[in-house]
């Protein structure tokens, strides 16, 4: 399975004649964070949902840990933490003794299970503060507490950091990255937040309207959202061998027959162009430019914005 934990397969859900997720392939690998990017309704909770067996998928399927999850439930779903849309917390009750029904609804066998959930996302165990009196900030952190709570080596994360202030969202995405770093848990989290997905994943797949546009590493997504000189010329294959053999560069990329686009900055223009004039190449333009990660996403999906 090359490693993967979660790979989906053509996996589709309609709803009567509205398409909420049309044959998505991903990849989940071991030890990483993956992050589904998409704007509100793109089908990120969808997929999520059948993921987790929330959703029966119109077509497709899904394979978590090489196996296929529909049939295998039981053995697959302990083996995994989740927080999908809003917890279902008793109001008038605190943080432990919601997690104490919790545990014993799930037979969660470590006495200290409670307490060392709590203890990891910064809340008291003893409290007596209900969960009502809880800010969002707190509501969030006590989620992951119990998504974790049973030490799952996956976590389905949907939108963690919606709706928080800006400490908030630091807290959770340094809760997030401990996880993967510190206890080795898989992690698959879904945001319309393009920032906080480029600074917590190492993966990403973008999705919009149901349709998988896009998945590479973070580094490969970088690349392309980076600073670089775009030149125009009369041959880009030309032009390609002569940055290769007369500049040894290779940080470079070919768009079409007459656009190119180098990423050394430090390479100065007008020694490329002289050096392609040289060799017999009509340069017509020659421009820096930035291209960030809003833009590509705009690109990509035909001009719309993330959020």
């Amino acid at each position: 399975m090359d490693g993967y934990i979660i790979e989906t397969e053509n996996l589709t859900k309609q709803y009567g004649t509205q398409r909420s997720v049309s044959n998505l392939n991903i990849h989940v690998a071991k030890g990483k964070i993956y992050g589904l990017l998409g704007r509100n309704g793109a089908g990120k909770t969808t997929t999520m949902k059948m993921l987790l067996g929330l959703a029966r998928p119109t077509s497709g399927e899904v394979r978590i840990w090489g196996s296929p999850l529909h049939g295998n439930e039981k053995k697959i779903l302990p083996r995994i933490g989740s927080m999908i849309e809003s917890p279902g917390f008793y109001p008038n009750l605190t943080a432990s003794e919601n997690l104490r029904i919790f545990a014993m609804l799930r037979g969660v066998p470590n006495r200290h299970a409670i307490k060392d959930a709590l203890d990891f996302v910064g809340l008291p165990c003893q409290d007596k503060k209900l969960f009502s009196q809880y800010s969002l900030g707190m509501q969030q952190r006590l989620a992951i507490a119990l998504a974790t709570m049973h030490e799952p080596e996956l976590l389905i994360l949907d939108e963690p950091v919606n709706g928080l202030d800006p400490v908030g969202i630091a807290q959770i995405r340094s809760f997030i990255r401990k996880l993967c770093t510190e206890k080795g848990k898989t992690i698959l989290i879904s945001s319309h937040i393009l920032s906080e997905i480029s600074l917590l994943a190492d993966d990403i797949g973008i999705l919009h309207k149901g349709v998988l546009l896009e998945e590479e590493s973070l580094a490969a997504l970088e690349q392309k959202s980076s600073k670089y000189i775009h030149f125009t010329v009369s041959d880009t294959a030309q032009a390609g061998r002569i940055l290769e053999q007369a500049l040894d560069e290779k940080q470079f990329s070919v768009q079409d027959g007459h656009n190119i686009r180098l990423y050394n900055l430090n390479l100065p223009v007008t020694k490329v162009i002289g050096v392609f004039i040289e060799n017999g190449l009509d340069v017509s333009q020659a421009h820096t430019c930035e291209n960030t990660l809003e833009e590509h996403f705009k690109q990509i999906t035909g001009g719309e914005g993330i959020a």
